[in-house]
Parts: C-alpha cells; structure tokens; sequence
C-alpha cells in the first residue's frame, strides 16, 4: 500500500565558489536530515558552487552526481541535487561554449539515477542590490522539457528557482501527476524577502500541491546574499515549518490525504479551462 505520508526535507546552505567545502556542508546537513527521519532531501540551487566558473565545474559534473549516488546510498534516503552545471544536455550533445546547462539530478535512496530536469527559466533581470545586474543567460543554455519523477510512490515536480515565477510551468507539473514541487533556490536577499514565502504560498494554492523551496542563506561575496527562508508549504497556503536566515536542515511531513481531501473538497484541476500542453518554446 502506498504511503499517504512522507518526511521531506529542505537543505539551505551558505555555498560558496570552493565545491570540497561546500560537499562537506551539504554532506552534514543531508546526514542531519536524515537523522531528524527524512526520505527525501533537497540540496539547494548551485550546492556545489555558488559563482565561479561553470565550465570548470561543468568539466566535475560525473564526479559531482557520483556524490550524490554515494550520499544517497549511505544515508538510504532520495536526494534531488539543488543544481548541477552541465556540459551536455540531456540527449548527449554538447551544450556550445561558453554555456553551459543548470540541472537538478534526482537520486533514488540506493543511489540509482531517476531524473533530470534543467532549468527552463534564466533569471535575466535588474535588481536593487550591491549586485545590481543578474544575467544568467550570459551563462546558461535554457532547459527545454518539464520533469516529474516517482520518489517512494510521492510523485514530484521538479522546477528551479526562477522557475517559481511561472505558474505555467508549475501547471503543466500538475498535470502531469505532481503532488509535491520542489524548488531548489538562490532568491536574492531583496527579491526573498519581497516574494520568496509569496510565491510559494499561490503556488500551493493555485496547483493543490505541496511546495518545498530549499534556498541559499547569508553571504557568498561582497556583492552576492541570498535569503534563507526554506520552508513547505501545505496546499492550503499554509506555512507547515520554514528556516531562517542561517544554514540547515528542515524536516518537515506532508500529508497525501490532507491534500486529495482538499482537492476533493475544491476542486481546481478540474475546473481548469485552458489546457497548458505541448513543447516549450526553444
């Protein structure tokens, strides 16, 4: 019989541009997690470096989703690893240089691969920080395709940070059977505290599901901080547990039947009058 509940957990870490210190913070807090009881974790965006040179790091990606195997296998507990950079897209090919592709990888608890998701939406905007400019295009090659994956019988959709932003996506997620999204992060200081816990909250209410947002904390240079705030939110909008501003593990449970009793009771999905298919623009 399929489990109705599930312990979920949100890793929020202060990473910085040296990947072996930052394995070792992801490390203890994903031990952690699964000390407090969890059976799936999700690793924030850019665990492994936060700036830096993605083509460097891109080049340490098998090395990189090798962790994840071996941390998933040790502590028998699903992992979805924040974000990756990638020097080939999924079907192989190289992604062209200077680029490269940000990718969630999705890890079972015996450490087998289950999916991977790169992001589909690059946060190009202008923000009122010491930063100021943020152009991830100049950077990154947009994902093209939606992910959703079947961890213990919880069927999740996965998204990355910016990725927040599009109720379209988060749709099509529904549609295609999510009961939990998952939005590993690095909202900015600014931008967290504006619409961080905003956004998650509509996106719960608005899909029916639970949202979990795993978000980078504190400061990662003399221009780059990022908000903390990782927390799960029940389909209701309701804050179920949430973290500061300093690095952890939150543990928290998500209830299936509260959430098909909710769907039942108003049924949303069902009332949907547009339909949100076919291939996102390339």
């Amino acid at each position: 019989m399929t489990s109705m509940r599930y312990s979920v957990a949100a890793i929020q870490m202060t990473s910085s541009k040296q990947p072996d210190d930052n394995l070792r913070q992801a490390g203890a807090l994903l031990a952690e997690a699964r000390q407090k009881g969890a059976s799936l974790a999700v690793l924030p965006e850019n665990f492994a470096a936060y700036g830096g040179d993605y083509r460097s790091l891109g080049e340490r990606y098998d090395e990189l989703v090798s962790w994840l195997y071996d941390q998933a296998r040790s502590l028998d507990m699903a992992i979805i690893g924040g974000s990756l950079p990638a020097l080939q897209r999924p079907d192989g090919r190289p992604v062209p240089s200077p680029l490269v592709r940000t990718c969630s990888i999705a890890v079972s608890a015996t450490g087998e691969p289950l999916a991977r998701y790169d992001k589909l939406h690059l946060f190009d905007a202008d923000v009122q920080d010491a930063q100021g400019r943020y152009r991830e295009s100049d950077f990154f090659e947009p994902g093209q395709e939606v992910a959703t994956v079947s961890v213990g019988g919880l069927q999740v959709g996965m998204a990355i940070c910016y990725d927040l932003r599009f109720p379209a996506l988060a749709q099509r997620l529904v549609n295609a059977g999510a009961q939990l999204l998952v939005y590993p992060s690095a909202f900015t200081a600014v931008t967290g505290a504006a619409h961080w816990q905003l956004l998650l909250r509509a996106t719960a209410v608005q899909t029916g599901c639970y949202v979990l947002g795993a978000n980078q904390c504190g400061q990662h240079g003399p221009r780059r901080s990022t908000y903390g705030h990782s927390m799960l939110v029940d389909p209701w909008g309701t804050v179920v547990d949430s973290l500061g501003d300093a690095p952890g593990a939150l543990v928290a449970e998500l209830d299936l039947a509260t959430m098909n009793e909710l769907r039942q009771r108003m049924p949303v999905q069902q009332h949907q009058r547009f339909r949100i298919e076919g291939p996102y623009d390339t």
